[in-house]
């Protein structure tokens, strides 16, 4: 009996499995993990140290915030990072198996002796597919990791964008704050005037108590502002993932000079560059290469397997205890071909689909950038508008009125209502200036690109 020669070839075959299981070394340089912006692999531990918040709230620290830390954006890139994964056991064999049977042992004494027959029976068996179908699995693996890499670009975008909308409103909620609070100041001023005028008899007790409404109306208004802080504070804080009792500081000055892009060049370049489109497309691909998978599927497929039994000598054995070896193969048989038709059927049914993902996915983006473009274009004009003219016509107003009014020449209605023309005229200019933020920064988001 050669046990040892045996137990040699197996151990043998079972090494020559593993090392036709380790990747390769190209293979591994194809698919690396996600890494942060200093080029480390990311690890939970970076996520958790406590952020040091500047005392100027930048839009750069936000989005650079954003990158690193966003629930969302780090979903997208764990979901990549799990596509990527998943092309290497797409294309793989199936691990061969190794068996081992105690053969024909006699009842009566359970040993290997007694009869030429029995012995050490070792098997080694391994499925060989129809040819082509691994490399087509592995093929749809890699669209499918492609267009996830793509969404995460297209979700960087989007969670810059969110970022800077969000910082944006964020900013108009504290300006619009200081607009009030200046107008708070003024119309104290005024009140305190009219009361002066009404103490010496040059003046009417209703314009003391129009003075008194509108001052409260003001403050009433100021707390609206301060919950809009709140709200604005709350929805930025989500998206940088800070803990949740952290006050955020002023932010920068919310004004850009950056002009506004033509809308003809950023339809045209859509399927170029949005990464949300061109991973739709992927997606069509791979439902094309899924389809030929399920058909290949279908085919016969091999189970190739060789055995050796090892045998002690026995009296009568015409052979004298040599060993045996033994080769088979199993072939797999798909008769029911009803049930591979469907599984096709299936397959082209999701091509259908992904072809029409693929088309709404291109008539969303149309209609996002015109839309974004629009946007864009109004709050620029406006911003221009009013930073030029209505503002600058409604401080001087103002000034006239108060002067005009100190020595009795207008009543005190009209120089409420300056004042109030100079209040809603500074807030729209704010306003206009958080739209232009948010308008680019969605722009962006549906052209795909960076416009500034």
């Amino acid at each position: 009996m050669r046990i040892h020669v045996t137990a040699a070839a197996a151990a043998a075959a079972a090494a020559l499995c593993v090392c036709t299981a380790l990747p390769t070394f190209a293979e591994q340089a194809q698919w690396r993990p996600l890494r942060d912006a200093a080029g480390e692999p990311r690890t939970p531990a970076d996520d958790d140290a406590a952020p040091e918040v500047p005392p100027v709230l930048t839009l750069s620290w936000c989005l650079g915030r954003a990158r690193a830390a966003n629930p969302a954006l780090a979903r997208a890139s764990a979901l990549a990072s799990a596509a990527q994964h998943r092309i290497r056991p797409a294309g793989a064999l199936e691990d061969p198996r190794f068996s081992y049977d105690a053969s024909n042992l006699p009842t009566g004494d359970f040993d290997f002796d007694s009869t030429p027959l029995s012995g050490h029976q070792l098997g080694l068996r391994q499925k060989l597919p129809f040819p082509g179908l691994l490399s087509s699995r592995k093929n749809a693996a890699k669209r499918g990791a492609e267009a996830s890499v793509l969404l995460v670009d297209d979700q960087r975008l989007a969670t810059d964008g969110a970022v800077e909308a969000a910082w944006a409103e964020l900013g108009f909620a504290q300006q619009a704050l200081d607009i009030t609070n200046r107008n708070i100041a003024l119309l104290r001023q005024l009140a305190a005037t009219a009361e002066s005028r009404y103490r010496v008899g040059s003046g009417l007790q209703q314009d003391v108590l129009r003075a008194q409404v509108e001052l409260t109306a003001l403050l009433q208004e100021r707390l609206r502002r301060d919950e809009a802080i709140a709200y604005a504070e709350s929805g930025l804080v989500a998206l940088l993932d800070l803990p949740a009792e952290t006050k955020l500081p002023r932010t920068a000055a919310l004004g850009t000079s950056d002009e506004t892009p033509a809308l003809s060049p950023l339809l045209s370049a859509l399927e170029e560059r949005n990464a949300l489109l061109r991973s739709a497309e992927k997606k069509v691909e791979e439902a094309r290469l899924r389809i030929r998978v399920a058909e290949l599927d279908g085919l016969p497929d091999v189970d190739l397997g060789v055995g050796y039994r090892a045998r002690s000598r026995v009296s009568g054995d015409p052979v004298k205890g040599e060993d045996f070896v033994s080769a088979g193969l199993t072939v797999r048989l798909p008769w029911n071909r009803s049930k591979w038709r469907a599984r096709v059927s299936e397959r082209k049914a999701l091509l259908r689909r992904a072809e029409a993902d693929l088309r709404g996915v291109r008539a969303m983006l149309v209609s996002e950038t015109r839309r974004a473009h629009a946007e864009l274009v109004r709050a620029s004009s406006e911003e221009a508008l009013l930073e030029t003219g209505l503002v600058p016509q409604a401080r001087q107003s103002l000034d006239a009125s108060r002067s005009a009014y100190e020595v009795g020449r207008i009543e005190f209605l009209s120089l409420l209502d300056s004042q109030v023309r100079l209040l809603g005229a500074e807030l729209r200019l704010a306003r206009a200036r958080a739209d232009k933020h948010v308008a680019f920064a969605a722009l962006e988001s549906a052209a795909g690109e960076k416009l500034r």
